[in-house]
């Protein structure tokens, strides 16, 4: 009876071990891309010059988005990129930037 339920035990102390602790690299991986995301996106509307290595960057987010079938982080990505282009060509939309940032939160 004792190893019975030294047996559940374990088997529920590897169950939370397995299911809990690998999501938290994942989870500040993901959030130390946005930062890294937002900082570059700041940095291309405060400084246009900075906007092509913001698009090579993000252009790599993007392709990584599509492999690991991320389709709806893709498209956000995507259209961030449009939208740093339109940047590069003094066509400013920083409150269109400020929503596709939130997206990407969300869906990244």
């Amino acid at each position: 009876m004792i190893s019975h339920v030294f047996e559940k035990i374990k088997f529920v102390s590897v169950l939370f071990i397995y299911t809990f602790f690998p999501l938290n690299p994942l989870i500040a991986n993901q959030s130390k891309d946005y930062l890294k995301i937002d900082m570059l996106v700041f940095r291309c509307y405060k400084d246009r010059k900075s906007c092509k290595e913001a698009l090579f960057e993000i252009n790599d987010y993007q392709k990584n988005a599509a492999i690991n079938k991320k389709f709806a982080c893709q498209t956000r990505l995507l259209g961030l990129e449009a939208n740093l282009i339109m940047a590069i060509n003094s066509n400013f939309k920083r409150k269109e930037a400020k929503v596709i940032m939130d997206s990407i939160k969300k869906y990244c």
